[in-house]
């Protein structure tokens, strides 16, 4: 286990005993989460407690494909209370890009939810930008057909192609989560003359539990529509009943050794 699924643990289980994390806005900022303009320059390192995946290329080949810095999946957060799960992506893709293969452009990929880690992506998130014309804005699908992008062979090792879903091309509308995405801005990361875009979203457990969610460790993955770089970031599953239960058998007795203590002194 690494340390940020330790800090993350610990999250959860103050937050099931009435004390919660920094509430997020979802607003197309991430300074909520940790991450400012100028503020942590060469790091895009959230708060403590978040899980992320940090991989700021800055370069003409983008494992797998290529692209630079208009290609640069950059960062993608997330964490999940007991109500929602908050997510939030960092970008050097405008959203707006055009999808237009034949002229060498790839327009912005929605994301996935694989619930069984298996490579299925059972839920996706609709990103909808201007030029797609599939279902609703930051509708919530299950049962999703997936586009998949460019990449398999001479891509990075252990690339499999289609375990990088892009784009929704079918499924089914369960509902709606609260999607912002920011214009683009510059001051970030290492060099601060990059332009980078951020979605920020939260999708509510129930609609998970409808898409088939059970509880357990799930990823949520993002790419574009050639799949040129892509983000993997896996929330934990809650704490579960046994487990929260052991954890306050085990204060408890903590406190009747402390009172024993007490009074053989």
């Amino acid at each position: 286990m690494t340390l940020n699924k330790i800090l993350l643990a610990g999250s959860l289980f103050f937050s099931l005993n009435g004390s919660t994390y920094a509430a997020f806005t979802i607003d197309g900022n991430l300074s909520d989460w940790g991450v400012s303009r100028n503020g942590n320059v060469n790091d895009w390192t959230p708060n403590a407690g978040i899980f992320h995946t940090i991989e700021d290329q800055h370069s003409n080949y983008l494992s797998p494909g290529y692209g630079g810095q208009a290609y640069d999946a950059e960062a993608l957060y997330a964490y999940k209370d007991d109500q929602n799960v908050y997510v939030g992506l960092a970008t050097g893709h405008n959203p707006e890009t055009a999808q237009n293969p034949a002229g060498n452009s790839y327009g912005a990929g929605d994301f996935a939810f694989d619930f069984g880690i298996n490579g299925q992506y059972e839920m996706g998130l609709n990103v909808k930008p201007s030029w797609d014309n599939f279902g609703v804005e930051a509708g919530i699908y299950n049962n999703v057909t997936w586009a998949e992008g460019l990449w398999a062979d001479n891509a990075a090792p252990g690339y499999v192609k289609s375990e990088h879903p892009t784009s929704i091309l079918a499924g089914d509308l369960l509902g709606t989560a609260l999607l912002v995405i920011s214009d683009g801005q510059t001051g970030y990361g290492e060099w601060i003359n990059d332009v980078h875009y951020f979605y920020e979203f939260s999708v509510s457990l129930d609609l998970l539990r409808l898409a088939g969610w059970q509880g357990e460790k799930f990823n949520i993955h993002w790419t574009q529509n050639c799949a040129n770089d892509s983000l993997l970031v896996d929330p934990p599953a809650p704490v579960s009943e046994p487990g929260i239960l052991l954890l306050l058998m085990t204060g408890f007795v903590g406190i009747i050794g402390l009172r024993r203590q007490s009074i053989a002194a």
